[in-house]
Parts: C-alpha cells; sequence; structure tokens
C-alpha cells in the first residue's frame, strides 16, 4: 500500500510540473493524530499542489510509528481555501505571508477499510511558496467515517511544508 501510495505522489507531482506557474508544489511532514486519546506517536506527510492564488489540492496520509509501524494509516486528499488572502501570486512577489486555510475532502483508514468526507480548518499558516517553506499550525478536522458509523477528530500541531517548484529561484 505505502508503495502504490508514493507512486501515485510522484506521478501526480510530476504531472503538474509543467503545467501553469500556480501549480507549486510542497512536500510536507509533521505531527498529527486521529484518534481520541492517542494511543501512540503518529506523523503526517504529503504532496501539496496550488491549482490557483488562492486554492490548493493536498494529497496527505497520518501513519502510527509506535508501539506498531505503519499498522494504522490514514490517506487523503483535500481542497484548501486561502480566507486571509492570494497564497501565491505565480510571480516573485509574495502572497499572503499569514493566512487560513479552510479544507473539504475524503479519507480512507487502512486499519478498518472506513472511507468519508473530512473537513477541517488550519487557522495559522506562517510562510508562502514563493519563501520555500510554509509552516501550518494547529489543524483541527472532523472526519465520519460512513463505512463503520464512526468520528473521527484530526489534529495537527505543526506541518511543514517545503516547496520544491513555485519558489523564488524559480522567478530569478
Amino acid at each position: 500500500m505505502r508503495r502504490i501510495l508514493i507512486i501515485l505522489m510522484l506521478m501526480l507531482a510530476s504531472l503538474s510540473l509543467p503545467a501553469s506557474d500556480h501549480h507549486d508544489i510542497s512536500l510536507s511532514f509533521g505531527h498529527s493524530m486521529y484518534r481520541w486519546p492517542e494511543r501512540g506517536i503518529s506523523f503526517s506527510y504529503g504532496i501539496n499542489i496550488g491549482l490557483s492564488g488562492r486554492w490548493e489540492m493536498g494529497l496527505w496520509g497520518i501513519s502510527e510509528v509506535v508501539p506498531h509501524p505503519f499498522q494504522s494509516n490514514l490517506f487523503g486528499l483535500d481542497f484548501s481555501y486561502a480566507m486571509m488572502g492570494r497564497r501565491s501570486t505565480a510571480s516573485k512577489v509574495a502572497g499572503s505571508g499569514i493566512n487560513t486555510l479552510i479544507s473539504i475532502g475524503g479519507f480512507y483508514r487502512t486499519d478498518n477499510n472506513g472511507a468519508g468526507p473530512v473537513i477541517s480548518i488550519m487557522p495559522l499558516t506562517v510562510g508562502s511558496p514563493v519563501t520555500g517553506r510554509r509552516e501550518r499550525l494547529f489543524k483541527t478536522g472532523v472526519g465520519y467515517d460512513a463505512v463503520n458509523n464512526e468520528v473521527l477528530v484530526i489534529f495537527s500541531l505543526l506541518n511543514l511544508d517545503y516547496y520544491v517548484r513555485g519558489t523564488y529561484r524559480d522567478y530569478l
């Protein structure tokens, strides 16, 4: 399953490279949890692709590391909207350095084959594609596992985005 996800993420990234200037790409990692209370340590990872000045698409995963590595995984796809201004101007001028993102999408759980919709808010992001980095703080989301009739609470203290396309280096 992990190999398929990695191949899918690489294919998605390579398809968007020749696209328009708003298609910046970032790789992200950080802390996340989706069980309450958390029974171990988990981490999040993903890829974000800018679709326009305010919209971006994220393909992400949250995996348990301790006590049973990769036994429990949550994978998702969401679309985020920047509430406080443009996140990217598709030029060497940076977009809004401080922003709030609202996301809607879906998820899949590997431990019990659950799936369903998820909505989340990221009240604080610092950075932009042009600067090459972005910190996303306090992501909180709620999902409904329609297969198992459960409600999930997703929380992430800190996620770091490192942009591989769309930074100041691309506009020199």
